[in-house]
């Protein structure tokens, strides 16, 4: 099988879809598949580009116009397309795909217009409220618009959660028949928990979605001056952060360095006002390292074994820090979480993939 992988961000960017897609088209080539590349990108070429096509940035209307491009230049002869996001790569995407009628598959693990939304206003609002409250129709109709009419012109969309794929197929009035789940894969083999410092981390984007300024007035009520709250990322909300002894920012790491820091860290926070597919948690979990997280994630399967806290509630945020700040506490956790097991691999995840490209 040929397949066209469409994507908005790549390595050497960092992100979800630059992570995963790289880890899976190894896994394609080794089915016997072959797979290209068309991204968006900050540069012209990147070490081991081979198979990966860049359309560098300038203005909005030109990438998508380059990108759609990009996409008619290459795609004749490929059996499917996988777009990597509903919006920017899915618009060219399903323009194509409609043109050439050749197959596409969406793959959803965030919400464009939700995001986009919080980034430009102060209103934090969960992404069921979102839509519960008919927001997307007030505020983002066009887009929301844009995005069903994408979402019509696909084969099947793949959600990485199941709380996701609710939500979108209510009120993008999906069909069932073509909506499908695979979740995030990790590879690494589960370790020993190391010996820990005294670092409390946050690893993401600086956006209004993280909820990364009520994480900070938490830590700064509570007090205490033996931890430190390490920041790992960048964003538009770094201007507003008030570094300190123990407020500290550190410009992102890669995937391999983060796991390293999160396997030495004490504790993990996601303070997300939603996190439809948390990946970190899993790379938390690989290394035993203790994370508690705001009550609305995707992740279903681990919300009755791990420590919520209302995001929102500033209060609520300081009380599960404090809670583990006592050593008993701590180790009495650090047990429930060795416990959770998680196992499927990009290997399993290529399969699903294929038998779903199959039908």
């Amino acid at each position: 099988m040929k397949i066209l992988i469409a994507t908005g961000i790549y390595i050497p960017e960092i992100g979800g879809p630059a992570t995963y897609i790289p880890n899976l088209v190894k896994e394609f080539i080794k089915l016997g598949h072959q797979v290209k590349i068309i991204t968006y990108s900050d540069i012209s070429k990147f070490e081991g580009d081979d198979n990966v096509i860049r359309v560098k940035r300038s203005n909005k209307l030109s990438n998508y116009y380059r990108y759609y491009k990009a996409l008619k230049k290459e795609v004749k002869g490929y059996d499917i397309i996988y777009a990597f996001d509903h919006f920017s790569a899915g618009i060219p995407s399903a323009l194509i795909s409609k043109k050439y009628k050749i197959p596409l598959y969406i793959r959803v693990g965030g919400d464009f217009i939700w995001e986009r939304y919080l980034d430009r206003s102060k209103d934090l609002i969960t992404l069921k409220d979102f839509y519960r409250k008919g927001i997307y129709r007030k505020e983002e109709n066009l887009r929301f618009k844009i995005i069903k009419w994408v979402f019509k012109n696909t084969k099947g969309i793949i959600f990485t959660t199941k709380f996701q794929k609710d939500i979108f197929k209510e009120y993008y009035n999906l069909e069932n028949n073509k909506l499908y789940n695979i979740s995030n894969p990790i590879n690494i083999v589960k370790k020993e928990k190391e010996e820990s410092n005294k670092e409390i981390i946050f690893a993401g984007r600086f956006i209004n979605k993280n909820n990364i300024i009520n994480l900070i007035k938490a830590f700064q009520k509570l007090n205490n001056k033996d931890f430190k709250l390490i920041l790992i990322g960048e964003g538009y909300l770094e201007k507003e952060i008030k570094t300190s002894d123990n407020i500290i920012i550190q410009s992102r790491l890669s995937r391999e360095e983060l796991r390293a820091r999160i396997a030495k860290a004490y504790l993990v926070v996601f303070p997300s006002i939603t996190d439809i597919s948390p990946n970190t948690m899993l790379e938390c979990l690989s290394v035993n390292t203790p994370f508690i997280s705001s009550t609305e994630i995707g992740s279903d399967w681990i919300k009755d074994k791990i420590r919520l806290f209302n995001p929102l509630d500033i209060n609520s945020i300081i009380k599960e820090i404090k809670r583990f700040l006592n050593k008993e506490e701590y180790n009495n956790y650090l047990e429930v979480i060795k416990k959770i097991d998680y196992n499927y691999t990009y290997n399993q995840a290529s399969k699903d993939t294929i038998k779903i490209f199959s039908k």
